[in-house]
């Protein structure tokens, strides 16, 4: 069990982040999102201006949806480099550009000199809790990688040794008793937090021999299962995907989970009614009261089964009341993904000291 264990908070079961500290005499506490599908860590300055996402033409900084902004003109521990300059695109379109620097960062009692972005324009889709993001994946993603050689915040807290090169999430999803209860983020090891059954081993697939950049991992295949038919009606054809190997990638940072599309498919067929793509959003929906699959990721020979709860996303969507977004996605010509609709039913444990990745479930709790 994990020394250091670090609480989350959620937004709706979208959006997992966690409070850090920066800066010295005093320290002040920020929120950040956490992100394992990238590696930059940044932060919104006091002077940010949000651009539109479309022409780039000033908004009001309250568009861009921050939570507390930092200043890096009162912080006597920054360290400015004037050499280089901060800037990060997603792939859904935000983008974010500001100055690039070095300050004390503090998680769970550990504390770091830190490479960070602070950036001061940008088109941002925030929630007005998170000041900006920290991205947890290897140093190789972060963006002056090549030229500063810096690491990623967890490598830097790893790098004296006094902590084991492991971290762990445990995402939990929200509940009417505690809308904003997120889980934990473990360091050093696993969390103290119930799960059920052994855990299981798989490498993290380096993109190219011994380079490692994203936590991607072999999948088996898929267990999917239609819902109870109604008396009456015709049971659907059933295929098989339980031998369809894929490599999937461990993203916090991504709400949806995204299937290759053959399986996405027929995922959203078996919803009853089933779901329906729509071509602007490039999104399946469903009826929120739909009837749902039971569908499983095969990781190691060992089934890891999706909440129906963590299925659909709620609220109303393209105000089309009592419709959802569906967790599960097509991959189009992006990666395949485990975000966290999935991850709301794992331990996720990350040894990126072995280079492995470690699962148990949680389904249920």
């Amino acid at each position: 069990v994990a020394s250091i264990q670090q609480d989350l908070l959620t937004l709706g079961g979208r959006v997992y982040m966690t409070n850090i500290t920066l800066g010295s005499s005093p320290p002040k506490p920020y929120t950040l999102v956490i992100d394992t599908g990238s590696s930059d860590t940044w932060i919104a300055s006091s002077a940010f201006q949000c651009l539109s996402k479309y022409t780039q033409k000033p908004l009001s900084q309250s568009a861009c949806g921050f939570g507390d902004l930092y200043d890096e003109g009162e912080s006597e521990s920054w360290e400015g480099i004037p050499s280089h300059g901060f800037e990060v695109r997603y792939t859904d379109g935000e983008f974010l550009s500001g100055d690039l620097g070095i300050e004390n960062l503090e998680i769970g009692g550990l504390t770091t000199r830190q490479t960070i972005g602070v950036v001061d324009s940008g088109w941002w889709i925030g929630d007005n809790i998170s000041s900006g993001l920290m991205g947890l994946a290897y140093p190789i993603l972060t963006s002056g990688h090549q030229d500063l050689n810096y690491t990623s915040v967890v490598f830097s807290l790893f790098e004296d040794g006094d902590v084991p090169p492991i971290f762990s999430l445990a995402l939990s999803r929200p509940s009417a008793t505690s809308s904003i209860t997120g889980g934990l983020l473990a360091l050093g090891g696993i969390p103290d937090i119930p799960y059920s059954g052994a855990f299981v081993t798989v490498p993290i697939r380096p993109i190219m021999s011994t380079t490692y950049a994203f936590y991607s991992v072999p999948v088996d295949g898929f267990a999917i299962a239609p819902p109870p038919a109604a008396r009456g009606t015709t049971r659907p054809k059933i295929a098989n995907f339980a031998k369809q190997a894929t490599e999937m990638t461990i993203d916090s940072g991504t709400t949806l989970i995204y299937f290759p599309d053959t399986v996405a498919d027929y995922v959203a067929g078996l919803f009853n009614p089933p779901a329906m793509y729509n071509k602007l959003s490039n999104l399946y929906i469903v009826n929120c009261s739909s009837k749902a699959p039971r569908i499983g990721v095969i990781i190691a020979g060992q089934k890891f089964f999706v909440n129906e709860k963590d299925l659909l996303n709620g609220g109303a969507v393209a105000s089309r009341k009592g419709w959802c977004v569906l967790a599960i996605q097509r991959q189009g010509q992006g990666d395949a993904v485990l975000g966290d609709a999935f991850l709301k039913n794992v331990v996720a444990v990350f040894d990126v000291g072995e280079n492995e990745m470690m699962f148990a479930a949680r389904e249920k709790y």
